[in-house]
């Protein structure tokens, strides 16, 4: 997935939709990781340092929850809300000793006030209206207490226009499985969507094709290295020619490419001050990077 244009995750759900079981175990296993690393870097820089030590921190959509363990490891409470329960099922797994809740994030009431809050890799993009992305603020603002600190980061329309060229941009092949992702933006209405194709391999049946297996993995670890991504996609391009007894599946998520203008007065509207937008690293926003948002409740 190219650097500076994240995909929003499809496995940080907003609402109970099995649809996100589908894939929970791939996630799980690669790009959850991988953005868990990356996200925890910005948390550590724009929300950590604001919360008191022992605070008790919302992770909005979390997903499989790779980030929940750091942040219990520093001390924290923290509590994951989702709407996938496979999702939550690995959260459990990667981080038992957190609080788990299956919401809706547009109509959870959580009991326990929070000092911080945070939604990562673009997950609310899949709110598709802005009264909803106004009730999801609602309800983070209603369930922080005074001087709490809320984040998020969303994918905006003139980056979506950039990058989002219905093209494969991101995949990946084991001998297991493989999986790639294609992303593709209407402007004239600020809509996406995401397409993911599933591979699954079949155990071999054959002495040759027991033999052949460590050479597969061998070649297809290789693959995994960044400065061969250009031919991991073209391979991907057309894997169903070069496994074409894998089974295939097919996935699409909708996405919505709310104006940043929109999404400040939402959260304006709700009660949010201090608000304030940048980049992953802290640049001037621009149509390379997602946009995070930092606010807080008076």
């Amino acid at each position: 997935m190219h650097p500076t244009a994240p995909i929003p995750d499809p496995m940080t759900t907003i609402h109970r939709d099995t649809d996100y079981d589908t894939w929970a175990w791939l996630y799980n296993e690669t790009m959850g990781p991988e953005y868990g690393r990356e996200q925890l870097k910005f948390l550590e820089l724009v929300l950590l340092p604001e919360l008191p030590q022992n605070a008790a921190i919302l992770d909005l959509c979390c997903g499989t929850g790779q980030l929940i363990q750091p942040l219990i490891q520093a001390g924290y409470r923290v509590t994951g809300l989702d709407g996938s329960p496979g999702m939550l099922s690995y959260a459990r797994q990667n981080a038992p000793q957190a609080t788990y809740l299956l919401e809706d994030a547009r109509t959870f009431q959580s009991v326990e006030q929070f000092d911080g809050a945070f939604s990562t890799s673009a997950s609310l993009n899949h709110i598709m209206t802005l009264d909803d992305l106004t009730q999801v603020f609602r309800n983070v603002f209603q369930s922080l207490r005074s001087g709490g600190r809320f984040t998020f980061d969303l994918n905006h329309p003139a980056q979506m226009q950039k990058w989002w060229c219905n093209r494969i941009v991101e995949g990946e092949i084991s001998s297991r499985y493989a999986w790639r992702l294609k992303p593709e933006y209407h402007p004239d209405r600020f809509e996406g969507a995401f397409h993911v194709t599933l591979f699954e391999a079949k155990p071999p049946t054959s002495l040759l094709g027991h033999l052949s297996q460590p050479v597969k993995t061998l070649f297809y670890n290789c693959l995994s290295l960044r400065r061969l991504t250009g031919v991991r996609l073209r391979l991907l391009a057309r894997f169903e020619q070069m496994q074409p007894t894998w089974t295939k599946s097919h996935l699409t998520y909708r996405v919505k490419g709310h104006p940043l203008p929109a999404v400040q007065t939402a959260l304006q509207t709700v009660g949010f001050t201090d608000i304030s937008i940048q980049t992953i690293d802290g640049s001037t926003l621009d149509a390379n990077h997602s946009a995070h948002f930092i606010c807080r409740k008076p």
